[in-house]
């Protein structure tokens, strides 16, 4: 009991110290190693659980805090209530699990005293975002969150595609930092502090024009960090990563930064109309993109991938039909957040199992795997009933809340699109089953040997396969969390929208069954004619990373014509211009000065020789006579002298 008000820092300080011994426990040996990583995992686990009895008696109120920096008034504490505590458990639960998997699926890799560490302080980055109690201390964590996904995306770093994507990810994921770093300093320049607490309470005295610039500055770094539009691109990305990274850090956890940066915000913003409408919109319109993108792909890791990008996308509708953080699309967002922790960690899980055993992400290459790898089988089962939205699997309560949620709108044209969004997240779901365990083995798998995954990763993946099937029906539980206003009533779910919801997901399968199963229609049909501009832009994911390549290009063009203006042309040949400036001024003030000299003396002379004439026009006597006349008067004057001299 004597540690309890001090959990709030061990969840995230224990598993970052843990990870500086973990290349100490492998020089032990290898079980060591991954016996030490695992206990790190389920101490965290047990930290973070601790958290939740505080959490519903309120006991924990004064927690210890420490002077940072005191100049400017901000200290280091934690931030310890329903939202902070349900993420580092979830976070903790999830990579516990994926740890277990890595187990068995990164067994022959090497490097794994890399692999751990970084796991390990992704771990312990994460839960100090989710706890830290300023914004400063969350953007220090939010940062180090993005060290550890480049260093986890580039893990096979002699891969020359993990290598770009690990850059590719750092640097437009530090495009949204910087946003949100713009408005974290404009949240101190006009208040002073950056606490939560002290920051929600006087986020009213902030002027219209402020609140809404730093909304929208906050929004910005959130879309980045979560792959929405229009900065999603990374996020596909990122699947060159170990697939047990991709389920940590890009399924289940560092994707969720960004929703968990607008759920806690928006107590702040939830009065600016447009950052709601922003949020909303932005959501929407990616739930329906990211959906288009995984019916396309043929990669099996680029299915979960862009469905991550569309079930955020859910996440952040919800979130901003909520007029205030106890409204029930400030929950229906949250809970679809865990819900998507699991069914699609799930899906990474069993996708990593199928790599494992196939070598190839290829779905083309795949197919008639029911009979090979029948636990997979039933575990993607799962994943499809979950992420789609059937019942009693999780998803079908957290959608209809969201969907619940923007009807309460009334703005139709939103209701249509995020119900086309789950019309195609069945399809590229049952697309997905069709091509890779559907039909007859291809010819790449009849030249290999294909059995179930180890067991360990059957077991991992089965402990998110159960809470994929069962969380649906603690929702009420989580409403009494979470202190919301809201009835968690099952018998609502069972309703006119409810059947609507189901309908419209049969609609979305239904060509599907026609295209992949009954094979009534050729995929080729849709690449001919007007559907083939339309294959063919979902093919170049809708075209935005050429034009982000067109402005990275246009912008290194331009910087490199200024680079030769300014500093070929200017400030290399200044000084150049300058010195020769000054040469030239030299040599025509030198070229002056001997013309004006000339002129002096020839004006000198001019004058001498023009009264010297005037003198002669003047004495009409030969001047010799006078010199003569003159030195004679000066000798007799001299002999007068003497001779009075000596007479005296």
């Amino acid at each position: 009991m004597w540690l309890e008000p001090y959990s709030p820092w061990l969840v995230w300080l224990f598993p970052i110290v843990s990870s500086l011994f973990v290349p100490l426990a492998d020089k032990v040996g290898s079980k060591v190693r991954d016996a030490y990583v695992i206990s790190v995992g389920a101490v965290t686990l047990a930290l973070a659980a601790s958290l939740i009895p505080g959490v519903l008696s309120d006991e924990l109120t004064n927690l210890p805090r420490l002077k940072w920096l005191p100049l400017v008034n901000i200290e280091l504490g934690t931030f310890l209530d329903p939202l902070s505590t349900l993420f580092a458990n979830l976070i903790a639960f999830i990579g516990l699990v994926v740890l277990i998997y890595s187990l068995s699926y990164m067994a022959h890799e090497k490097g794994l005293a890399r692999y751990y560490f970084f796991m390990l302080f992704f771990i312990g980055s994460m839960i100090g975002l989710v706890m830290a109690d300023n914004f400063l201390q969350m953007f220090i964590f939010w940062e180090l969150v993005g060290l550890c996904s480049y260093a986890l995306v580039s893990f096979w770093y002699s891969r020359r595609e993990a290598v770009k994507a690990g850059i590719k990810v750092f640097l437009m994921t530090k495009i949204g930092d910087i946003a949100l770093l713009a408005g974290i300093l404009l949240i101190y320049a006009n208040l002073h502090v950056l606490s939560f607490t002290e920051v929600f309470e006087q986020s009213g005295t902030l002027p219209t024009s402020v609140l809404t610039a730093t909304s929208l500055l906050f929004l910005f770094g959130a879309l980045v960090k979560s792959a929405q539009l229009p900065l999603h691109t990374w996020l596909y990305s990122a699947m060159e990563a170990p697939t047990s990274v991709s389920c940590l850090l890009h399924g289940a956890t560092m994707v969720k930064a960004g929703v968990y940066l607008v759920a806690r915000t928006h107590i702040m913003f939830c009065s600016v109309p447009v950052w709601l409408n922003s949020v909303t919109w932005i959501g929407v319109v990616t739930a329906v993109i990211g959906a288009t993108l995984a019916l396309q792909t043929s990669d099996i890791k680029g299915v979960p991938a862009y469905s991550t990008i569309s079930q955020i996308g859910f996440m952040f509708a919800a979130l901003g039909a909520s007029a205030s953080p106890t409204d029930l699309g400030w929950f229906a967002g949250l809970f679809h957040m865990i819900s998507h922790a699991f069914f699609q960690g799930l899906g990474f899980l069993a996708i990593g199992s199928i790599i494992h055993q196939l070598g190839t992400r290829d779905m083309r290459k795949m197919g008639g795997l029911r009979k090979e790898m029948p636990f997979t089988f039933a575990l993607c089962i799962i994943v499809i009933l979950a992420r789609s939205g059937i019942p009693p699997f999780c998803s079908f309560f957290s959608k209809g809340l969201i969907a619940s949620s923007l009807l309460s709108t009334g703005n139709t044209f939103l209701i249509f699109l995020i119900y086309a969004a789950a019309a195609l997240t069945f399809a590229y779901s049952y697309r997905f089953l069709l091509l890779t365990f559907a039909g007859e083995k291809s010819d790449y798998l009849k030249s290999i040997k294909v059995h179930e995954a180890p067991r360990l990763m059957c077991a991992a993946s089965s402990i998110l396969a159960v809470g994929a099937a069962v969380l649906g029906f603690f929702g009420g539980s989580l409403v009494v969390f979470l202190q919301t206003n809201f009835v968690f009533d099952l018998a609502k779910f069972f309703s006119l929208e409810s059947l609507t919801f189901m309908l419209t997901l049969i609609l979305g399968g239904f060509p599907i069954y026609l295209i992949y199963q009954r094979r009534t229609i050729t995929p080729d049909r849709f690449r001919e004619g007007l559907l083939m501009y339309l294959d063919k832009t979902l093919e170049n994911g809708y075209f935005f990373d050429y034009a982000y390549m067109g402005i990275v290009h246009g912008f290194i063009k331009f910087s490199r014509r200024m680079y030769e203006t300014v500093e070929m042309k200017m400030l290399e040949r200044l000084p150049y211009s300058i010195a020769n400036f000054f040469v030239l001024l030299a040599e025509r003030s030198a070229r002056s000065f001997d013309i004006a000299l000339d002129r002096l003396t020839y004006s000198t002379a001019h004058a001498v020789a023009f009264h010297s004439l005037k003198i002669k026009r003047l004495h009409t006597g030969a001047l010799p006579h006078f010199v003569l006349a003159s030195m004679l008067g000066f000798l007799f004057f001299c002999v007068l002298l003497l001779l009075t001299v000596g007479g005296g």
